[in-house]
């Protein structure tokens, strides 16, 4: 049975055409490394060298096998390469989940920076509601998400990436509309549109406490699961809502934000099941963290 040191031995003596200073740089004495060569041959049933006393030389066979060998030899560079890469999350594969309301902040950003930084890796996205997306990380359907924190996150490890306030959005012709700055208060007599405490139980609770800690509870006129769908909803003046400050970044002309006094805050998080050993989750988590800082210092440097 042909070993790898077999092939490293011939490949020496190939490169050097020297048994004895072959022997010298694999640090074997000479009459071993002669008894492997014999060996190699009988086990190919070919001649690989001709030897005389002072030469040694490649036959037809030997240059064949040593073209062949080389490939061995560089497949199996590539995947040490590959092994350390993927050990150090520069390869392999990754799945992403995002919410919706991810895609007006961060998620584009980490995604570019992340596909530079590392190429060799199979990432592929998919949107979802929060609470599916929750499951599908806790099933093993996805690696990483980028979401909400979910009430449960008793088998999830998770790195905060940035908190955001909550502002109100109303329709362009609303009365309120040209106001700075609004109170809850200012909303109690309003319809509201909000999604199913289902979707994100603690986002839909954070509303819901904010109104009732200012006096009234919010009168839901509509849910529906997706933030875009909610503002684009009181575009058609059907109500209003109060959505992540990001959401600003729809530009729709039937819509305004105003900004709320003492307004909850939502977190973004990235959340992975702790049992799921894949590296890439690492460095998914890392380039996240630093796509934030690098929007907050550009944000900061234009104000």
């Amino acid at each position: 049975m042909i070993e790898l040191r077999h092939l490293s031995y011939f490949r020496t003596v190939a490169e050097t055409l020297h048994f004895g200073k072959a022997a010298v740089l694999l640090h074997i004495s000479q009459p071993p490394l002669t008894r492997q060569i014999a060996a190699l041959e009988r086990e190919l049933g070919v001649q690989l060298f001709d030897r005389s006393k002072r030469n040694v030389r490649l036959t037809a066979a030997g240059e064949h096998f040593y073209r062949d060998t080389t490939e061995v030899f560089t497949a199996l560079e590539r995947a040490r390469r590959n092994a350390v890469s993927a050990s150090a999350g520069r390869n392999g594969s990754l799945l992403v989940g995002f919410m919706m309301s991810s895609a007006y902040n961060i998620l584009p950003a980490v995604t570019r920076h992340y596909s530079a930084a590392y190429p060799d890796v199979d990432m592929r996205l998919t949107e979802y509601v929060p609470n599916l997306l929750a499951t599908d990380v806790l099933d093993g359907h996805t690696d990483v998400a980028l979401m909400y924190r979910p009430e449960d996150c008793s088998a999830l490890e998770s790195r905060t990436i940035f908190s955001e306030p909550l502002v109100a959005v109303l329709p362009h012709d609303h009365r309120l509309a040209q106001r700075e700055l609004l109170h809850a208060s200012d909303l109690a007599q309003e319809s509201f549109i909000i999604f199913p405490r289902l979707i994100a139980p603690v986002e839909h609770d954070k509303i819901i406490h904010y109104c009732l800690a200012h006096g009234f509870r919010p009168r839901i006129q509509l849910e529906t699961n997706l933030q875009q769908t909610i503002v684009n909803l009181v575009g058609e003046g059907l109500g209003v809502a109060l959505v992540p400050n990001s959401m600003r970044a729809m530009h729709l002309d039937s819509t305004v934000f105003v900004p709320l006094a003492a307004p909850p805050m939502v977190s973004i998080a990235v959340l992975w099941h702790r049992d799921n050993r894949n590296p890439c989750i690492h460095t998914f988590a890392d380039t996240a963290t630093e796509v934030w800082r690098q929007m907050q210092a550009t944000a900061q440097a234009v104000a």
